[in-house]
């Protein structure tokens, strides 16, 4: 394309550009100037996605204020302007504005229409739901309790399953009416759909973990041993289970049994093998450590001794006391807030012959309660644990 042909476009480009009126020309600018504001969202044109409510409000205001600017300045072009190029891309897009703006109302009423209707809907579901709210929350928490307890709850939520698909299928959480109602329907609908699978899990779970613990407790109380002076708690699962392994692993197992029943669970090939192991542990620690034991009572008190001997033959049968004595010296006494006595005690020892390889090193503590006249009632005696050491 040589110079003179580009020279001559120019000119005949000026020369089209000039022929509209001042006015035309300054409605064209303008216009320009309005509808290069606006930016539409296609995706917003047929259907308003959940949040996106107040830019779609937005984007129709513009196009209203757009349109009508484009109306008045159009529609006041005189007929000689109105072939203009730049008239006629501007009609053209007034065109695109107003059928965009059309269509993105129909949406936004629709939209509006189906925000009531989900509203009415949310609003019935949270009152018809009211008493599946609390098995609800602690399903989807992490459910805890018997097996009896899981059970009867997934039952109710089985009620709530049954209600979703029935009278609300479908239904879906809603970020702005959960929030504002509080109440997500869908979640809610989908945790009572799994409800029983949620049980069985927590049902299984549980039982483990119940015999996790007293695996634990027989894992810490071979650690504390040696801090404790050698003593076992008479009522602690680690003496039960060391005093009687089998029938303790036997009621274990009939727990764990039940439970694993419950949640439609097979037993476990090997369920005790850890607490097996760490009774093992346990015994092997007090083996180690009761040839280091000492008899610790050196003071005496025969009525007193004789009372603890008889009890703990009652309370601990196939014992057979080898040797009494008294921590302390004397007795302490206790008193009200007047200064009468109330209550009178002293702490003994007796060790005895027991099955097994040692024998039992048990501190006592003799309660006299106080009976009026400086007179004390007969004495009770408990024993708080016991040790196991080497006989005289």
């Amino acid at each position: 394309m040589n110079h003179r042909f580009i020279a001559l476009l120019g000119v005949l480009v000026s020369i089209s550009v000039g022929a509209a009126t001042p006015a035309t020309q300054r409605a064209i600018r303008n216009l320009n100037s309005v509808f290069g504001s606006v930016t539409l969202l296609p995706e917003l044109r047929t259907a308003v996605p959940a949040g996106q409510e107040q830019t779609a409000k937005n984007l129709l205001r513009d196009l209203e204020t757009a349109c009508q600017r484009g109306e008045r300045e159009l529609g006041g072009i005189p007929e000689a302007d109105k072939a203009d190029p730049a008239v006629t891309e501007l009609a053209a897009k007034l065109q695109t504005f107003q059928a965009f703006r059309d269509d993105l109302k129909k949406a936004i009423e629709g939209g509006a229409a189906t925000s009531a209707a989900n509203d009415a809907l949310f609003r019935a579901f949270r009152e018809e739901t009211k008493p599946f709210a609390a098995a609800v929350t602690a399903f989807r928490r992490g459910p805890q309790g018997s097996p009896q307890d899981l059970k009867a709850a997934a039952a109710q939520l089985a009620k709530l399953d049954a209600l979703c698909k029935s009278k609300y299928p479908g239904i879906a959480d809603d970020q702005k009416l959960s929030f504002a109602l509080n109440i997500e329907p869908g979640t809610w609908c989908a945790t009572a759909a799994k409800a029983d699978a949620i049980a069985n899990a927590a049902i299984s779970a549980g039982a483990a973990a119940s015999l996790d613990r007293v695996v634990a407790d027989v894992i810490e109380a071979t650690k504390e041993l040696k801090k404790n002076q050698g003593h076992v708690g008479v009522d602690d699962r680690p003496y039960e289970l060391l005093k009687d392994r089998a029938g303790g692993k036997a009621k274990l197992e009939k727990q764990l049994k039940a439970s694993l029943d419950a949640a439609g669970q097979p037993m476990p090939e090997k369920p005790f093998q850890k607490l097996d192991e760490a009774l093992d542990a346990f015994g092997a620690e007090i083996d180690r450590l009761a040839p280091t034991w000492t008899f610790e009572a050196p003071h005496h008190d025969g009525a007193l001794e004789s009372g603890a001997k008889a009890a703990l033959a009652k309370q601990y049968p196939g014992r057979a006391a080898v040797k009494s004595g008294m921590l302390f010296e004397h007795a302490t006494i206790d008193k009200n807030a007047l200064g009468v006595p109330t209550e009178r005690y002293r702490t003994g020892a007796v060790l005895a012959k027991a099955p097994g390889t040692w024998c039992e090193y048990r501190e006592f503590t003799a309660h006299e309660t106080y009976s009026g006249g400086g007179k004390y009632a007969a004495p009770r005696f408990t024993f708080r644990a016991v040790r196991f050491q080497k006989c005289p």
